[in-house]
């Protein structure tokens, strides 16, 4: 989803961390910042070799399928160090490491979280926690045929989304110039940056200065996934929005937009 509600569980607390105010959309890492991406994470892999005596292995193997544990032995070192940076560029750079070790994992090894219907939507959608760490934290979520999540933002949170089963449209949008407070109904704009189809082993990401907005639509069948989020700064709670149907200007996909508060 182009934004946990991240930090979703199921609850009045649950927050979709997405961003308050957005000013610039990036795809890929600038190449600026490439040296000290790599930088990173070369010395976390370094000191996991040295911990565990070689390369040798599945658990330390830089190709091929992670089981779970392998996934989680292998990405969280590194996942640390990038995650000390919380720039723009430091936010690729950890955004992409994860995408490329999730991409790795075998999707049926994942932990399926205990679920709970998230508010009063219907078709139903709902969420779980599957997995408590550092730097992130994993929400399995699955919307039911023709389910609807409405548009929310992730304030200091990064997400990255994987399809696991069935198909959902995602959009994604971010705010351009400032936005109101959450307790504020005035209106706003926001551009739409992705609007694509969420399915089995498909990654979509957000940071929290890019795409920082999402919404779901599922599918005929349903669809099921999950979003690896991460605080890169204070947990300041999240809202959903409404967004006009047709954009203000077509050409640039601006759309008007009003914070609508946490319920559905």
């Amino acid at each position: 989803m182009k934004h946990t509600i991240d930090t979703i569980e199921v609850s009045k607390r649950e927050t979709a961390p997405g961003f308050f105010e957005t000013r610039r959309r990036m795809f890929l890492l600038p190449i600026f910042a490439l040296p000290v991406a790599l930088g990173r994470a070369g010395k976390a892999l370094g000191n996991q070799m040295g911990q565990e005596g070689s390369m040798a292995g599945p658990a330390t193997s830089n190709t091929g399928r992670l089981d779970w544990e392998s996934f989680i032995k292998q990405s969280v070192p590194v996942a640390e160090e990038l995650h000390k940076d919380s720039s723009a560029s430091g936010q690729e750079a950890y955004l992409h490491w994860l995408a490329s070790m999730i991409a790795r994992a075998r999707t049926a090894e994942i932990p399926k979280a205990k679920l709970g219907r998230f508010g009063k939507l219907e078709p139903p959608v709902s969420f779980g926690v599957s997995y408590r760490g550092r730097p992130f934290f994993i929400v399995e979520w699955k919307l039911e045929p023709g389910a609807f999540l409405p548009p929310h933002c992730h304030p200091n949170v990064s997400v990255c989304t994987v399809g696991l089963e069935g198909e959902a449209r995602i959009r994604n949008f971010e705010i351009i110039g400032q936005a109101p407070e959450f307790s504020s109904r005035n209106s706003f704009l926001v551009r739409e940056t992705h609007d694509e189809i969420m399915a089995p082993g498909r990654i979509n990401t957000l940071s929290s200065m890019r795409d920082n907005i999402h919404t779901f639509q599922a599918g005929k069948t349903g669809a099921r996934g999950i979003d690896i989020s991460s605080y890169h700064g204070p947990d300041v709670g999240f809202s959903f929005l409404d967004i006009a149907a047709k954009p203000k200007e077509p050409e640039s996909r601006m759309f008007e937009a009003a914070w609508k508060g946490q319920s559905v």
